[in-house]
């Protein structure tokens, strides 16, 4: 995939002297939604916290539209184009819904803010509506509605998220998992770390499998059963084979 906007080559990195990652190669192609998977301690949080400048990095390139930004600090990594939803709540509870979206525009030029926050309203219509609610007296699924709102508003060419389905209902994961398609659908890349495997699987179109910090498999979700899928996570390779697949 020469032609990939952002190209991660024997990444390694870890933090302080704990070393996660250990050599990751992957090339995320411009707009293609690819779900990062593996068991727990596969290295894929880290894997986006590294990409946004968040771990120490020991080794390796993470090519950016040509340019090397391993090393980057995240204020940097964001004026870049790459935005990144941490796992868990990460808005301001007792804001409102608008006032959220006022403190993720703070790299955004003023004569800009506005419109940023119209085009996020016109994305999440939803928010459109809770605009003066309180983040915090928001449901859960509203509230990680708002923390993708908040990254986008920056209107990001990557857009890095981490286990959005955590602590959510069903029904409100089905619904974040529908907003990220829509976002998908309208040309937006998606590097998505879930550990809900069956709904990471039905709305990438791409599934990279980590294992001790590196990548074991990759390729289309139909061509690996759930089966065969947790064979992966628990011995890195697949039923009836020798090694692990790469």
């Amino acid at each position: 995939m020469a032609n990939s906007d952002l190209s991660i080559k024997d990444l390694r990195a870890g933090y302080g002297t704990l070393d996660i990652l250990n050599g990751v190669d992957l090339d995320v192609p411009a707009g293609q939604f690819v779900a990062l998977m593996g068991p727990n301690g596969a290295g894929k949080s880290t894997l986006l916290k590294t990409l946004y400048g968040m771990t120490t990095i020991k080794g390796g390139i993470i090519e950016w539209q040509g340019r090397n930004i391993a090393g980057y600090k995240s204020r940097a990594i964001l004026g870049e184009g790459i935005s990144f939803v941490p796992q868990g709540r990460c808005n301001f509870p007792v804001m409102t819904v608008d006032e959220n979206l006022q403190m993720a525009a703070y790299t955004i030029r003023d004569s800009r803010v506005k419109a940023d926050r119209d085009y996020v309203y016109d994305l999440f219509p939803i928010l459109k509506t809770r605009r003066s609610t309180l983040a915090g007296n928001m449901s859960g699924g509203e509230q990680q509605l708002l923390e993708v709102a908040m990254a986008v508003l920056q209107r990001p060419k990557v857009l890095l998220v981490d286990e959005p389905s955590v602590g959510l209902s069903p029904a409100a994961i089905h619904i974040v998992f529908d907003e990220l398609l829509r976002l998908h659908a309208a040309g937006q890349t998606i590097l998505l770390v879930e550990q809900n495997t069956k709904k990471a699987m039905e709305v990438a179109e791409r599934a990279v499998i980590l294992r001790l910090g590196k990548v074991i498999w990759d390729g289309l979700p139909k061509d690996i059963t759930h089966d065969e899928l947790g064979e992966l996570f628990l011995t890195g390779k697949m039923r009836g084979e020798n090694e692990a697949v790469h």
